[in-house]
């Protein structure tokens, strides 16, 4: 495990390919937990700066992802994330991939997913209207 920028980072190796868990710093409470679609996984410290756990990637093909999406569903309270619905946001082309990812999802009844859009910016915006909604 490593840490960049005081967030703890570690690989998280499936047989789809290799994704990355960013932790956010200092955060007590369990954290919305959020896979995150962008080439190279660019973007992802920024969301979880924001206070999410965040799984981030490349942009492998869909079958990969959807086996990512089910496994981080079934253990986030393992990975230190809230258990409800799991977020699922992304930019550029991985934008379309979390559109696909979140019908997938919904189609089939689970996991709960809720997509978020605006990419890095737009994920951001939403978590914070969420703590500020916890916080009052």
């Amino acid at each position: 495990m490593a840490e960049t920028a005081g967030q703890r980072v570690a690989e998280l190796r499936m047989r789809g390919g290799v994704a990355r868990v960013h932790w956010p710093s200092g955060e007590p409470a369990a954290a919305p937990l959020v896979l995150w679609f962008a080439p190279d996984g660019a973007g992802a410290e920024r969301v979880a700066g924001r206070g999410a756990v965040v799984i981030a990637a490349g942009l492998p093909a869909f079958p990969a992802w959807r086996s990512l999406l089910e496994w981080a569903a079934a253990h986030a309270r393992s990975l230190g994330a809230d258990p409800g619905p799991v977020l699922v946001a992304g930019e550029g082309p991985g934008a379309e991939l979390a559109a696909r990812v979140a019908k997938y999802a919904k189609e089939q009844g689970w996991p709960p997913v809720r997509e978020v859009d605006g990419g890095a910016g737009g994920i951001a915006a939403h978590l914070g209207r969420t703590k500020r909604i916890v916080e009052e």
